[in-house]
């Protein structure tokens, strides 16, 4: 099975399994300077682990769900105050291909949008967006449940590491509209700092040092200050 990813995703968060469909996944989260936001995820590779007829069901279950705009994420969207604009099939047989786009209106359904809660509903990570002057920064608060701390993280070799990218990969990216990244935890910046990578690795690691618990950030200046 394959865990996801913590934001805009993403789908959960590092210990919610989305079933044994499993994809390459692309999510990007563009931020405004207001807090709004928009979201675009692109999967391809869509298939089942499973054989047979427990195979073919999950992949008849998933493409209802896309259909109806029933999964999870579209109903993460749709709860926080965001909008669907675009769910449609750039490959409609085995393996799939969709692409999905949103728009966050606010910075408060942005916020929503990246609280994450675990089936008792209590927060496994909330989300915070500031702004102070021509500076933006937003937070997440990371807790792992009780009964799954994170036990001390192992690195793969670069055989394992691609091993399991073969599987099926999934990165985040969260673009900062109009300004450029001066402060970060738990996120790889690009060179231009433009915009950054989710860094699971690095969530993990905070984590562990944390006793299960962490706080990430992307910190960044709007332009013309």
């Amino acid at each position: 099975m394959k865990t996801t990813k913590l934001l805009l995703t993403a789908a959960a968060l590092l210990w919610l399994v989305a079933g044994c469909i499993v994809s390459d996944e692309l999510t990007t989260l563009t931020v405004q300077p207001d807090g709004s936001a928009d979201w675009v995820r692109f999967q391809s590779n869509i298939r089942s682990t499973e054989k047979g007829e427990k195979g073919a069901e999950e992949l008849k279950r998933f493409v209802e769900e896309f259909e109806g705009r029933r999964d999870p994420e579209c109903v993460r969207i749709r709860e926080s105050g965001g909008e669907i604009l675009e769910a449609r099939w750039v490959r409609r047989q085995e393996p799939y291909a969709t692409v999905v786009t949103a728009r966050l209106p606010s910075a408060t359904a942005l916020e929503h949008f990246c609280t994450l809660k675990d089936e008792k509903g209590e927060a496994v990570v909330q989300a915070r967006f500031a702004q102070h002057g021509q500076r933006r920064r937003l937070t997440l608060a990371i807790r792992a449940p009780k009964d799954d701390q994170p036990a001390a993280p192992s690195k793969p070799t670069e055989l394992e590491r691609r091993q399991e990218q073969a599987n099926g990969f999934s990165e985040t990216r969260l673009i900062t509209s109009g300004g450029q990244i001066i402060a970060s935890r738990g996120f790889t910046v690009a060179a231009d700092k433009r915009s950054a990578l989710l860094d699971t690795s690095a969530v993990q690691d905070l984590l562990q040092a944390g006793g299960g618990q962490a706080e990430i950030f992307l910190e960044w200046e709007l332009a013309g200050s």
